[in-house]
């Protein structure tokens, strides 16, 4: 990498509704520790890092209460109703401090299972190429793509096309991104109200290229309950994610 400093931006003020329950689902227990607790030791314990910023819930009440919330890495802010408007909430509390050319990483909240060397490859990867890159996982099965075929009492999915694998990817964070390209990027796609579900695809709009890391399908994203069991079994049976301190 050069000499660039490296901010982290962590959306983190969803509800999670498709999770259920009477937390959302970053404050969930995963095997003994909160998932965000996992999460931001992760990012914190590479020692990357100048600050880690976390996009907060405006009513939240759990996010103190976490052991790492006391780190001097990590910082809040009040997010917004959709996750591009958390992660330029975040980019807007570095104003000042980091510069065009710093590199911001973006990771969601609800990812505790990313592992430090993926991290590493991650940010050697964006400084060998000096290019915007996230982590991403190819697919190996079989993709359809799907219309609605009608009738007078209903409507179902059929196959329209079957899609060539070898070309699919499944996004993953984080996503890393020159600061000062990100905030053009994310501020121009709210400017036209075009639909970004990621980073990468606010730079995608502006034509900039962005890099595919390869990562194991490990790293998933916490939505479901079922997901959460996933984690869990990971972590009982791979060694490689670091143990989170107390």
């Amino acid at each position: 990498m050069s000499k660039a400093a490296i901010w982290v931006v962590v959306p983190g003020a969803g509800t999670g509704r498709r999770f259920g329950g009477r937390r959302p689902k970053q404050y969930v227990s995963l095997a003994g520790h909160t998932v965000a607790q996992r999460t931001l030791t992760q990012l914190i314990s590479t020692g990357l890092f100048s600050k880690v910023v976390v996009a907060l819930a405006g009513d939240d009440e759990f996010f103190s209460e976490l052991p790492i919330a006391q780190s001097n890495q990590i910082e809040t802010v009040v997010g917004g109703a959709s996750r591009s408007v958390s992660v330029l909430n975040g980019l807007q509390a570095l104003d000042g401090r980091a510069s065009t050319n710093d590199w911001v990483l973006v990771h969601d909240i609800a990812r505790p299972l990313v592992t430090v060397e993926a991290l590493h490859r991650l940010v050697d990867s964006v400084g060998k190429q000096d290019v915007a890159a996230i982590l991403a996982a190819r697919i190996h099965d079989t993709v359809k793509r799907a219309s609605v075929a009608t009738s007078a009492s209903h409507s179902l999915p059929v196959i329209e096309a079957t899609l060539d694998r070898h070309q699919l990817w499944v996004a993953q964070t984080p996503q890393m991104v020159r600061y000062g390209l990100l905030v053009s990027a994310l501020t121009q796609a709210h400017q036209k109200r075009q639909v970004v579900t990621d980073e990468a695809s606010a730079v995608e709009l502006l034509n900039q290229p962005v890099l595919l890391v390869e990562n194991t399908q490990q790293n998933i994203k916490i939505t479901t309950a079922e997901d959460l069991r996933l984690a869990e079994y990971y972590l009982s049976n791979i060694a490689n994610i670091n143990e989170v301190s107390q």
